[in-house]
């Protein structure tokens, strides 16, 4: 019994820990199951991360071929995919309150109020999958995340892949 209550403890502690959220849209009217290739479009702007895109690319390109599509050429897929992402500076401001002194019944003790700011990233990456016969979306996933630092190029895929995975875990399968 200790160990099973250990084990629910640790995986809670380690789920909590993650900071990506991610949420899915589609077109109920959209029918995927007619759908068997797909091909990725995406254009680098001027100084956009290439490096990154690429690792995405890649990502997506496995993601979808391990889910029973197939690669093609734009002009003959069934399904385009498109990406977009965004990073953003953000501040959080924490005040924590705390009693000092001492006293009987309030007395002779004060308040204090420290607070603390932090600087972090939020990173967030859409996906976009549309009907190439209108240019329609039929469907989106966005998995958004405090970013952290990653000092490998391997570390960098890895993560990559992690949250294109996550985000497409509710694409549908061949």
């Amino acid at each position: 019994m200790k160990k099973i209550l250990f084990f629910m403890a640790s995986l809670w502690f380690f789920v909590g820990c993650s900071s990506l959220d991610v949420s899915v849209d589609y077109d109920p009217g959209f029918d995927f199951s007619t759908s068997k290739s797909f091909a990725i479009a995406h254009y680098n702007k001027e100084g956009e991360d290439t490096l990154f895109n690429d690792r995405l690319i890649k990502a997506l390109d496995a993601d979808l071929q391990s889910k029973g599509y197939t690669k093609s050429a734009k002009e003959e897929a069934d399904l385009i995919v498109t990406f977009h992402t965004n990073v953003e500076n953000k501040t959080s401001i924490d005040t924590d309150y705390q009693m000092i002194g001492y006293g009987r019944y309030g007395y002779g003790g004060g308040m204090v109020a420290t607070t603390r700011t932090y600087n972090y990233k939020k990173g967030t990456l859409i996906i976009d999958v549309l009907n190439p016969k209108d240019e329609k979306i039929v469907w989106r996933g966005m998995a958004t995340d405090i970013l952290k630092e990653h000092k490998t190029p391997q570390e960098r895929t890895e993560y990559i892949n992690k949250v294109v995975k996550e985000t497409m875990v509710s694409f549908p399968r061949k």
